[in-house]
């Protein structure tokens, strides 16, 4: 966690994979594959790869970090919600901006029910999803 923060701090980003990458073997054995702190790295690692410009990795670790969430939390949790926002960044990245619509908007029905109507997050979210509708024209 923290080693691998300085390493992103530096720029490093193959050092902060590195790191995370081992993490993430750790928590898949001392928890299990299915646990939601396993779920938190999976996220972390997919930030790593986002950093690399590896959108399809990023995309496969946020596919894995939302199942987790799903049935950890449930389908309409905030935690949920976020890790839909960060797989819509992933499949904007990689041009399918339809998918990205679709997830922006289950996040953004998911953050208007747990959230204040003023809160940043839903600002985020509304902002990510007209840029996604843009794009589609």
């Amino acid at each position: 966690g923290n080693l691998a923060v300085a390493f992103w701090n530096l720029r490093d980003y193959e050092q902060q994979k590195s790191l995370l990458q081992r993490a993430l073997a750790i928590k898949e054995l001392a928890f299990s594959p299915h646990h939601p702190s396993t779920a938190v790295t999976l996220g972390n690692l997919a930030v790593a790869f986002w950093n690399l410009r590896d959108y399809e990795q990023q995309k496969s670790l946020l596919q894995r970090a939302l199942a987790i969430k799903e049935l950890a939390f449930s389908p309409h949790h905030p935690s949920t919600a976020v890790t839909l926002g960060n797989l819509a960044v992933a499949f904007g990245y990689l041009g399918d901006y339809q998918e990205q619509k679709s997830l922006l908007k289950r996040s953004l029905s998911i953050q208007e029910l747990a959230l204040s109507p003023d809160h940043p997050s839903i600002a985020v979210t509304l902002g990510n999803l007209a840029d996604a509708f843009g794009r589609l024209g």
